[in-house]
C-alpha cells in the first residue's frame, strides 16, 4: 500500500485520541501511527507537513535603479569638484601660471619663513597666477611610525585651520587647487572624506583627480592638464609622467603641471606639428630627513611657470617668479 502522509489536522485529530481510538480511525496505518502518537523516530518516507511565516520579499532591481538615480543624482547636485573648467583672465599683456606644491606647512623641515615670502611673491606680483598642485599640509596620520607622527608641529584640526587663513588671503590669485596624498587621500582612506579637500573646493575649482583646465588670456585660449602626480616617473627627467600624459592621453593638452617628487623641472617639446611644455614643482621642505635619507641632500624651492601671451597663440617657460618679474621689466 502506498504511503500516506499526515495533515496537520490529522496529527492534531490523533493527538486528541487515545491510543485504542486511534488505531480504530485510522487502522490503514496503525503501526506509523503508534509510532507517530508515543513520539518515537519517524518512519522512512515519512513527511511532515508545516506552516510557517518566513519572510517574503517583493524586491525588484528595476525598482532599487530608480532610488540608485536619486542617490546619484542627488550626489552630484552637493559635488563641488570638477573634471573640467573655462577661467577667462582679461588682459592685453602676458601673464605667467606657476604651481606651487609639496609645501608641506607645518613639518618640523619646512621653511616657514621662504613660505610667507613665496606668499608675498603671489600677492604682490602683477600678471602672477598660481595653481595650487598638492600637498600643501604635512598631515602626517599614516601612522607608519612614531617618528613620522611626530613630524606634525600642529594637530590636523589647526593644520586645518592655518592653510584655510592662508588661502583667504590669496585666493584670488589661485586659478585652481588639485588633489594630493598628504592630505586628501591620508584622510579618505582613514574617514572616506578630507577635510582639506573640502576647503580646497570651497574657495577654489577643485580638481579631485587629473583636471583639464581651459585658461584664456585676452583671445587666446591654453589647454591645461592638471594633477598632483602623474602616472609614470624616470630618475633622470622630472617631467616624464607629464609628458607622457601629454603625448598617451591628454593629447589636446598643450601644458602639464605636477608636484610631488619635489625635484623642479620643466621641458620644451614637440609632439608631431604641436608645441607641449611640462612642468614639475620642487618643494620648501627644504630639511626632511626623510628625504636625506633615501633621496637627496639637497631640496630645491623652485617652483617653474608658463608665460601665456594674450595677442598670439604663445607659451614659454621660466624657472621661477624671480625670473617672471625680470621678464615684466
Amino acid at each position: 500500500m502506498p504511503t500516506r502522509y499526515w495533515t496537520l489536522d490529522e496529527i492534531d485529530d490523533a493527538h486528541a485520541l487515545s491510543a485504542t481510538e486511534f488505531l480504530e480511525k485510522y487502522p490503514d496505518r496503525t503501526f506509523d501511527a503508534l509510532r507517530i502518537k508515543r513520539g518515537r523516530t519517524q518512519p522512512s518516507g515519512y513527511e511532515r507537513s508545516f506552516v510557517t511565516d518566513k519572510v517574503t520579499s517583493d524586491f525588484n532591481w528595476r525598482d532599487a535603479n530608480k532610488v540608485i538615480a536619486t542617490m546619484q543624482d542627488l550626489k552630484t547636485t552637493a559635488r563641488l569638484s570638477q573634471d573640467t573648467a573655462d577661467i577667462f583672465i582679461d588682459t592685453d599683456k602676458p601673464i605667467c601660471v606657476f604651481g606651487l606644491s609639496d609645501t608641506h606647512i607645518l613639518s618640523w623641515g619646512t621653511d616657514h619663513t621662504l613660505f610667507e615670502q613665496v606668499t608675498d611673491e603671489i600677492l604682490n606680483t602683477d600678471g602672477l597666477y598660481v595653481a595650487l598642485l598638492g600637498d600643501l599640509e604635512q598631515m602626517s596620520i599614516k601612522l607608519r611610525g612614531v617618528l613620522e607622527v611626530m613630524d606634525n608641529m600642529l594637530p590636523p584640526e589647526l593644520q586645518h585651520r592655518y592653510i584655510e587663513s592662508w588661502l583667504d588671503e590669496i585666493k584670488h590669485k589661485v586659478l585652481f587647487a588639485t588633489w594630493d596624498n598628504h592630505a586628501v587621500m591620508r584622510e579618505e582612506n582613514a574617514s572616506g572624506y578630507s577635510r582639506f579637500a573640502d576647503i580646497m573646493k570651497r574657495n577654489v575649482i577643485y580638481f579631485n583627480g587629473i583636471g583639464h583646465p581651459n585658461i584664456r588670456v585676452g583671445d587666446q585660449t591654453y589647454k591645461f592638464a592638471v594633477t598632483h602626480r602623474f602616472r609614470g616617473r624616470s630618475l633622470y627627467n622630472p617631467c616624464h609622467g607629464s609628458m607622457m600624459y601629454l603625448i598617451r592621453e591628454g593629447y589636446d593638452r598643450e601644458i602639464a603641471m605636477a608636484g610631488d617628487s619635489h625635484v623642479p623641472g620643466l621641458q620644451m617639446f614637440t609632439h608631431g606639428e604641436t608645441p607641449k611644455m611640462a612642468l614639475n614643482a620642487g618643494s620648501i621642505q627644504t630639511n626632511s630627513g626623510y628625504a636625506k635619507r633615501f633621496f637627496s641632500l639637497s631640496t630645491h624651492p623652485i617652483f617653474p611657470g608658463a608665460v601665456l601671451f594674450p595677442d598670439e597663440h604663445r607659451f614659454s617657460p621660466v624657472w621661477n617668479v624671480q625670473d617672471w618679474v625680470k621678464l615684466r621689466g
